[in-house]
C-alpha cells in the first residue's frame, strides 16, 4: 500500500492563474497504527541503547493526553520491558482516554506536579523511581534527544528511498527531534519546519545543531540553508484552536476526508502552507507534507470540534 496521499487544491480550481502547485502527504500515521507518525521512529534507538545498558525499566515523561505516552506504552507492550511513565499533573480517578490505553498495555503511570515535573530526571519522581527500580533508562519527553533525532533521521532516508524527489518537505515541530532527525539525513531536500509552539524561534538553531552532530557526511552550511524554521503558525499556542483555523480545517475535511489531521501539529502546519500556496506565496511545485500522527490527540477536544469525526458521524447517518 502506498502511503503517498494526493491533495485537492481547491483554490487552484477557483483561480486559474494561480501558480500550478502539487501538494503529496506522506501518511506516517498509517505505519504504525500504535506508535504512528515519528512516534515510532523515535523509540528504536532509546529501545536499543536500553538493551545495551541492560536496563529493566524503561520510563518517560509527558501530559495525560500525550501521543508519545500513548506511543510509548503500546510500544513497550511488545517487549520484555517494564514500562513506567510520569505524567504531568495530579492523577485524577477518571482517568483520560490516552492514560487508560497505557494502563491496557501495562504501563505504570506516576502522577507528578507541574513544578517537580519540569525538572525532569532530577525531580523528586524520577529520583524515587530510580530508587525503587535501579536500572532505569530513561527516554526523555516526547521521545527527544540524539538517539530519537536518530531515528528520525532513519526515516527520511527511507521515505526519500521510498517515494523519489520533492522540491521541499514539510514537517511539523514540538520538540524539533523530528525535524534535526530529517534535516542530518542528506537526501532530505529542501525543509519547511512549523512550530506549534508559541515563542520557538530560538529552536531553529538548536534543531541545525543537533542535525550537525549527526550528520553522516560533512555538509557544513549546506544544512543551515536547507532549513526553513516558521514560529509564527502556533495559532495562539500549544494545543490552541482560532476560528480561521477550526474553519479551515471544517472545509479541509469536506476537500480531503481521506486525510484526517490531528488537532496539535498537522493541522497547523497545514494551514501555513496551503495559506502561502493561496496566495501564490510558497515558491515550489512539488511539495511533500509529512503527515506525524497523533490523531488520538482529538481525545483531549470536544467530539464538535473534531471535523473529521463529524464526517464520520455523517457518513453513517
Amino acid at each position: 500500500m502506498s502511503l503517498i496521499f494526493p491533495l485537492t487544491l481547491p483554490f487552484l480550481v477557483k483561480n486559474p492563474s494561480q501558480p500550478k502547485y502539487e501538494m503529496d502527504v506522506y501518511r506516517g500515521d498509517l505505519e504504525y497504527p500504535k506508535a504512528p507518525g515519528n512516534k515510532w521512529h523515535k523509540l528504536q534507538h532509546h529501545l536499543i541503547e536500553a538493551q545495551r545498558q541492560n536496563a529493566n525499566v524503561i520510563a518517560t515523561f509527558g501530559g495525560p493526553f500525550s501521543n508519545h505516552l500513548h506511543a510509548f506504552g503500546a510500544t513497550l507492550a511488545q517487549t520484555s520491558f517494564k514500562a513506567v511513565a510520569i505524567v504531568r499533573g495530579e492523577l485524577q480517578p477518571k482517568l483520560t482516554p490516552t492514560l487508560l490505553d497505557m494502563v491496557a498495555d501495562g504501563v505504570e503511570l506516576w502522577p507528578s506536579s507541574r513544578s517537580d515535573y519540569r525538572l525532569g530526571e532530577q525531580s523528586d519522581v524520577a529520583k524515587v523511581i530510580n530508587h525503587k527500580y535501579k536500572n532505569v533508562y530513561w527516554v526523555p519527553e516526547g521521545g527527544g534527544g540524539e538517539l530519537g533525532a536518530l531515528g528520525c533521521r532513519d526515516w527520511a532516508a527511507k521515505i526519500c528511498e521510498a517515494y523519489g524527489q520533492y522540491d521541499a518537505w514539510v514537517v511539523s515541530a514540538g520538540t524539533g527531534t523530528t525535524a534535526a532527525g530529517f534535516l542530518a539525513n542528506e537526501t532530505t531536500p529542501t525543509l519547511h519546519v512549523f512550530s506549534a509552539l508559541k515563542g520557538a524561534s530560538d529552536q531553529r538553531n538548536e534543531i541545525v545543531e543537533q542535525a550537525h552532530k549527526m550528520a553522516e557526511v560533512d555538509l557544513n552550511s549546506s544544512l543551515s540553508d536547507r532549513l526553513f524554521f516558521h514560529s509564527d503558525c502556533h495559532e495562539g499556542g500549544y494545543a490552541k484552536h482560532t476560528p480561521a483555523l477550526l474553519a479551515f480545517l471544517k472545509s479541509f475535511a469536506a476537500e480531503n476526508p481521506a486525510i484526517p489531521l490531528d488537532p496539535v501539529y498537522t493541522s497547523k502546519s497545514m494551514f501555513a502552507v496551503l495559506s502561502l500556496m493561496e496566495q501564490g506565496a510558497w515558491p515550489y511545485r512539488r511539495t511533500l507534507f509529512i503527515h506525524t500522527g497523533g490523531l488520538q490527540g482529538w481525545r483531549g477536544y470536544s467530539s464538535a470540534s473534531n471535523p473529521f469525526l463529524a464526517l464520520e458521524r455523517d457518513g453513517e447517518s
